[in-house]
């Protein structure tokens, strides 16, 4: 899994997202109710969803 320590400090790429019209708006809407900007809660979000991952107990280690 990513190490987002580390990953936080690597080199950056930039990549185009293509996104439905009207999940561009609900995010806009979004990032305005909470007074961010789109990139930081874009941001946020993918931070989460990576954490969840990590964070997810392994059926192993039951």
């Amino acid at each position: 899994m990513i190490d987002l320590n580390q990953a936080r400090h690597e080199r950056t790429r930039t990549i185009g997202v293509v996104l439905p019209a009207s999940l561009v708006n609900a995010i806009e809407q979004r990032a305005k109710a909470e007074l961010t900007g789109k990139s930081t809660w874009m941001r946020r979000v993918l931070l989460a969803e990576l954490t969840k991952d990590q964070a997810a107990p392994s059926k192993d280690a039951a």
